[in-house]
């Protein structure tokens, strides 16, 4: 039987999975993806395969934990926080070569860069404050209602990121088309932001 505590409990993971798609990194990341000129209007198909991602990570650490009592190794967490900062960097310098080489919109989306939000996504999900926001609360829940929880917070960070993907796409078509002189500049300036936080986070990991 479904208690009113356990719906609270799962709305509050929701909630805290919504709230967690939006760091810095991960907004980072994928708008800096998706600002690359030959990926107009696919930021919110990014943030999809990011969310999925990001989510699968999560559920298979908390079926290993739950089902098997296997703890991740704490330096899989520290390693993918380092991660981040390099695909941070890597992003912004994606962005700023494309702007650099000024390539047109209609060019074809390389199959690599098609995965990569994928792959991204299950760094981000290692890492730790992922495992902090996910897997804490599930020491206090049964193995079922743990794996439940998990999914329910990475369908917030899913929901919380296609949310993102979508009102990116829909400022960058406006930008696009009401303020082009803008247009540039802006996607020059997330570069350099990309790669100035990817350099901080890096240092600090």
């Amino acid at each position: 039987m479904v208690t009113f505590g356990f719906l609270s409990v799962l709305a509050t993971g929701l909630f805290m999975g919504m709230l967690h798609a939006f760091d810095p990194d991960h907004v980072l990341t994928i708008s800096s993806l998706g600002s690359r000129p030959d990926a107009r209007q696919a930021t919110r198909r990014y943030a999809l395969s990011w969310g999925v991602g990001h989510g699968g990570i999560l559920v298979i650490a908390a079926l290993f934990l739950l089902l098997f009592h296997f703890h991740v190794p704490e330096t899989l967490p520290k390693g993918a926080e380092r991660l981040v900062g390099v695909i941070m960097i890597a992003a912004g310098g994606s962005l700023a070569h494309a702007l650099w080489r000024n390539r047109k919109s209609g060019s074809a989306t390389s199959h690599i860069r098609e995965k990569a939000p994928f792959l991204i996504g299950m760094v981000h999900g290692t890492a730790g404050s992922a495992a902090i926001f996910a897997l804490l609360p599930i020491g206090l829940l049964s193995p079922v209602a743990g794996i439940v929880y998990v999914l329910v917070f990475s369908l917030g960070v899913l929901i919380g990121m296609m949310g993102f993907g979508y009102g990116f796409d829909r400022a960058a078509q406006i930008i696009s088309e009401r303020a082009q002189s803008f247009d540039r500049p802006l996607r020059g300036s997330l570069a350099v932001l990309a790669i100035s936080v990817g350099s901080y986070w890096l240092m600090g990991a």
